[in-house]
Parts: C-alpha cells; structure tokens; sequence
C-alpha cells in the first residue's frame, strides 16, 4: 500500500472514530438533560395527592399547607427541614407518624401521592416518572 493509501486511510479511520465519538457525546449529553429534567412526580400523581392530602391531611395543615395544628409543610420552614435530607426520611416520618389521628395506616401508594403534592407545593418540577420508593426515596431534596 503506497504511503498516499495510507494516509487516506488514516484520515477515514480518524473521521470515523471522532464521529462515533461525537455521536456518543451527543448521546450522552441527551440522556443527562433527560435525567435532569425529569423531575420528581407526575403532574396526575401531584393531582391525585392534593385529594388525599385534603382528605387525610389539611385538618391539621391546612389545605395550602401553611400549618395548623401541625406544622407548615411548603416553603421556609419545610425546606429547613427536611431540604438536603433523602426523600425517604420524609417519607418515612410522614408513613410513621401520619395522619395524627391513626399514624402508618395509610398506603405507601397514598403517601407517595401526598409527598408528591408536597413537592409540587414546594416547586419541585413535575416529570414523566411517578414518584415511589424506587424512583425517590434515594434523591435528596435539593431543587
């Protein structure tokens, strides 16, 4: 193979590899912003725990969370906190302890909903994921 053979496949063999390689970073980059912006819940499960915080919990947080006979659970005080813990101490606290009247009688599946619409109070962004044990309880909460 002549020395101008050789140096055309060098050139090929150097494009090919900085495409792939550029294809993979593309990739890549696409697949962080996804993960990044996935948020925390579903917009439907935030929904579905505005009725169930309603129903088991806004007699003693009031429906806008402000607090009442329990504390507030949206903004400063709330974000002291529990902001930079895992999401699952949260959770735990809320199924142990939750609702005053009858503590860890409600479904893990309600208490995610619920946790949820805390979130969304909280301005935690909404995402394609439903919020559970496996997708949350590791993340902290950190916006």
């Amino acid at each position: 193979m002549s020395s101008e053979a050789r140096s055309r496949n060098l050139t090929m063999h150097l494009c090919i590899t900085f495409a792939v390689l550029g294809g993979a970073a593309i990739v890549s980059a696409g697949s962080a912003h996804a993960a990044s912006t996935n948020g925390w819940y579903t917009q439907e499960q935030a929904q579905r725990g505005q009725q169930d915080f309603n129903n088991y919990c806004a007699e003693c947080h009031r429906p806008d969370l402000t607090g009442a006979a329990g504390p507030a659970l949206a903004g400063d005080a709330f974000l002291r906190q529990w902001g930079n813990k895992p999401l699952g101490d949260l959770f735990s606290f809320e199924h142990s302890n939750m609702p005053a009247t009858s503590p860890g009688s409600l479904p893990d599946d309600t208490m995610w909903t619920i946790t949820a619409f805390i979130l969304q109070k909280n301005g935690f962004a909404a995402g394609s994921t439903a919020l559970n044990q496996q997708t949350g309880a590791n993340r902290t909460l950190v916006k």
